[in-house]
């Protein structure tokens, strides 16, 4: 079987950091303090459950694969919280049909979220529904991770009005299929165990089971289990931990009123999942106050997208078929005259001769989507599928570019439900034909400007995205026309003293495949060539191609805006020079490389060369015999005690086999990530550690007991000497090759609207010279805040922009350990940049190595980079610096 890219986005990657940083924080320090420590947010602890149960939230707006992140958490909470390699999950779905859809997908072989457990757990792991969970074995409990995947309200005991749950008593029904679980079990084990009616022998019941296994809860799409029934529900199981995914998480936070703020560990942005092409934006939106010119409207843009989808599949082979989702009214005895679905299936196949086969109804009695097995097929021939409140649930359809509502008020519910449904983008990939990278909303409306605003509001509400960036997502639709495929636009002439000719062909001839067969230059009159639409990123390599070569940026730009005759007024961009700014180069065998750890670090590392005496020193057996010993504070507060408690309960329920010194040195190596170490000397250096351990009196079986704290000594040990070596050799590339440094034309980077990805929006008064209208991970006061203010009001500073930090869209330099992202970048007024990271004056001292890297760079430039480091709101320097 062909391997599987479970490779994760940029945003999935950081949010999932995140919540390993928090577990692990977690363990040291307890969850209240881990969680302000990663947010500088007060901790809410989650009702019914017991104090000290880590709970958290993920916050991931529509589209944003939150599902592909579940799976990716059982991995690291086994390694970084549970400590176990065998964990118990039930994770919570919000309907039978994602439920479904979610089994066969984990089920699946050839799936992604399958494949992210196989990654964890290779296959030891079971995918498990509830009924398949009543009848679980022993083998498979104690056997590797088990995942059971089910409604909350199949766990209930009673339903939201008091009454018994038939469905959810199974879970609490004595069963002697699992009567073996409980053989063998030591009184602390049984005491918090439900008994038989008038008996102290524990139910043999799956909720007994899972109260065994302390299970690590994950409860999808979580702002439909909030109430207190829905926290007493998971209480009943002693969970280990709960993580849920939501875009709209529970902000108000009033028990009194059953209503319970989530602890939102990280909260992902539109424009995030806009930079790793996600999602389709902005919204083109168009309203009239007459039904059928709407839906007119809606077929056009229906038609034009499918003539442009059929020129991108002769290009790159991939097949769409874009489909309309119409919204009718409900239907009324009092007020025939209502657009009810009856009469738009009419309108289209006897106004419009649309063919039956076309149209899908999924409403009242028409449920036509659950006939169809999948909508994505090309032997699939649906291109209009009509509802009134919302589409099947777990419906996902990458294909639905265009929501038409006749509605005449579009709801946060009716966005969360069909608006939503437009926003995937099909393989996640952008195309080359902008028109499909956008969605399209027709609305009935008497005021376009009501109705952009219910979108935005729907978009926060109803899809989680910030208000800022809401009120950048809504744009106005202009003329739809799509030119032909191949129509080749050409660009205004090219000025004399631009360059020659021949200068001009060897950017075109370095330019990717891609975009170079679009691309040509006519020697005799000047001018650039590019066939069919140009894309925002074939404009951004072409930018960046030509960026050496003075006066072409604006020539490039109105050829992109020519190309895409469907949206000039959003291709122009007020005529901003593209914002290209060039990274550090190191020569290497006379080639000039961007600068990074393979230019002073030789790979593998011999990690087995190095001494791990120093681990008889950090190694320290816990003080006391018995696990997880809960301490409460003065305040009431748990201290620590509560994740030493989790892991003793599950190594309790686990009988291992003996360990060996061979064993022991593989298990703690699996644990360690090191893809600079080969394998066979990270076990070496490892299993030597262990024999300074044993011949300084710790036994195998004493070390095997403790491996956890075993493992992050070793592991702590090997950062420490990573981060020396890093630092030693680092210092000695600059002391002897220092002329090899270089700034190049060819190794820069082009600020952009579509790649530059904010994790949290500026929410202060807009700035005047901010590059793109979003700005980004920037407090509202403080001097941060101050120095950008300087930035956007100095007279010799064109533009700036928030340089985010760890995004691949983002400047960078290369530091010892990692890569140095600095606060700013300016484009002067005369062409230069500046580049400006801002410290306060209690950690100025202790970079050092940052202004050494810095004023390297602009070294390296002849002048046209410009590096500084203000602090103590001494702003002056950039003064300075600028000249």
């Amino acid at each position: 079987m062909a391997a599987i890219n479970i490779e994760l986005k940029e945003y999935q990657r950081l949010a999932l950091g995140r919540f390993s940083d928090f577990l692990r924080s977690a363990v040291d320090e307890g969850a209240d303090a881990a969680f302000y420590k990663a947010t500088k947010f007060p901790y809410r602890q989650a009702p019914a459950v017991e104090m000290g149960t880590p709970f958290v939230c993920l916050r991931v707006p529509t589209g944003g694969g939150k599902t592909l992140m579940a799976a990716h958490s059982i991995g690291i909470a086994s390694r970084d919280y549970l400590q176990a390699t065998n964990p118990m999950v039930l994770w919570l779905v919000p309907s039978t049909a994602i439920l479904d859809q979610t089994v066969a997908a984990l089920k699946d072989e050839g799936h992604h979220y399958r494949a992210a457990l196989l990654q964890s757990f290779k296959r030891d792991f079971e995918v498990m529904t509830k009924a398949e969970a009543l009848a679980m074995s022993k083998a498979d409990a104690t056997g590797g991770a088990v995942v059971i995947v089910s409604t909350i309200q199949s766990f209930r005991r009673e339903d939201d009005g008091g009454k018994e749950n038939p469905e959810g008593l199974k879970v609490f029904e004595d069963a002697g299929v699992l009567m073996d679980h409980f053989a063998n079990l030591t009184e602390e084990q049984i005491t918090p165990l439900d008994k038989i009616e008038g008996g102290l022998r524990p139910v043999y019941s799956l909720a007994n089971l899972l109260k065994l296994h302390r299970p690590m809860v994950i409860v999808d799409e979580a702002h439909n289990s909030r109430t207190d029934l829905s926290f007493r529900t998971l209480a009943r199981f002693n969970p280990s931990l709960i993580l849920e995914l939501t875009a709209t998480p529970q902000t108000e936070h009033k028990p009194e009123r059953d209503k319970y703020a989530s602890n939102i560990l990280y909260s992902v942005s539109a424009a995030e999942l806009k930079a790793e092409q996600m999602i389709k934006m902005p919204i083109r939106l168009t309203t009239d106050a007459d039904w059928i010119k709407t839906i007119g409207g809606a077929l056009d843009c229906q038609k034009a997208l499918e003539k442009a989808a059929k020129a991108e599949q002769a290009e790159t082979g991939e097949y769409i078929r874009p489909i309309v989702l119409f919204q009718a009214q409900s239907a009324s005895r009092d007020d025939p005259t209502r657009i009810t679905w009856e009469k738009i299936e009419a309108h289209l196949r006897d106004d419009h001769r649309i063919p039956k086969e076309q149209i899908a109804v999924h409403t009242g009695p028409r449920k036509d989507l659950d006939d169809i097995s999948d909508i994505r097929s090309n032997k699939c021939p649906v291109r209009y599928v009509i509802t009134v409140s919302k589409l099947k649930e777990g419906w996902d359809c990458p294909f639905a570019y265009i929501l038409c509502s006749v509605a005449d008020h579009v709801s946060p519910t009716a966005v969360e439900q069909i608006l939503g449904r437009v926003l995937r983008m099909p393989k996640a990939k952008r195309k080359r034909r902008d028109a499909l990278n956008q969605s399209y909303a027709f609305i009935v409306s008497r005021s376009f400007d009501t109705t952009a605003q219910q979108l935005r509001d729907g978009l926060v509400e109803g899809a989680g995205f910030n208000p800022m960036e809401a009120a950048q997502i809504i744009a106005p639709q202009h003329n739809f026309a799509l030119a032909e495929p191949q129509a080749p636009y050409q660009s205004d002439p090219l000025p004399e003293e631009v360059a020659a000719p021949e200068e001009i062909e060897a950017v075109i001839d370095r330019l990717p495949p891609s975009v170079k067969t679009r691309l040509s230059f006519d020697s005799e009159t000047r001018t650039l060539t590019y066939k069919g639409p140009m894309t925002r990123d074939s404009r951004n390599l072409i930018h960046l191609a030509f960026a050496a070569v003075p006066k072409v940026g604006k020539t490039i730009d109105r050829l992109y805006a020519k190309s895409n005759q469907f949206q000039i007024a959003a291709a122009d961009e007020d005529g901003r020079p593209p914002f290209v700014v060039p990274l550090l180069g190191f020569r290497k065998q006379g080639e000039l490389q961007l600068f990074s750890q393979e230019h002073f670090l030789d790979l593998p590392w011999r990690l087995d060369q190095c001494d791990p005496a120093a681990i008889v020193q950090r190694f320290r057996l816990p003080d006391t015999a018995r696990t997880g010993e809960i301490d409460v504070g003065a305040n009431g507060a748990v201290e620590i005690g509560f994740p030493k408690k989790v892991q003793g309960d599950l190594a309790g329920v686990i009988q291992e086999p003996a360990w060996n010194l061979p064993r022991l040195a593989n298990w703690i190596d699996s644990g360690i990530v090191h893809p600079d170490i080969t394998k066979p000397s990270a076990v070496v250096f490892i299993t030597k550690a262990i024999e300074a351990l044993i011949a300084a009196g710790h036994d195998i079986p004493i070390l095997a007991r403790n491996k956890y704290d075993l493992r992050k000594a070793i592991g702590t040990l090997i950062n420490d000497l990573r981060g020396e070596r890093e630092v030693g050799q680092y210092n000695a590339l600059f002391a002897a090759n220092a002329a090899d440094f270089a700034v190049s034309a060819d190794l820069s980077i082009i600020f952009d609207e579509q790649n530059y990805a904010p994790n949290q929006p500026f929410q202060g008064r807009p700035f005047a010279k901010h590059y793109t209208p979003i700005v980004g991970d920037l407090a509202p006061s403080g001097e941060e805040f101050d120095c950008a203010l300087y930035l956007d009001r100095h007279e010799k500073v064109r533009y700036w922009i928030r340089n985010i930090d760890r995004k691949k869209s983002s400047f960078w330099l290369q530091l010892p350990h990692n890569k140095f992202y600095p606060d700013f970048v300016a484009m002067l007024t005369d062409g230069r940049i500046l580049v400006v990271e801002y410290k306060g004056g209690h950690l100025y001292e202790a970079e050092a190595v940052k202004r050494q890297i810095g004023a390297v760079w602009a070294e390296a430039s002849g002048g046209k980079c410009l590096f500084c480091m203000p602090t103590n709101r001494g702003f002056d320097l950039i003064d300075r610096a600028i000249g």
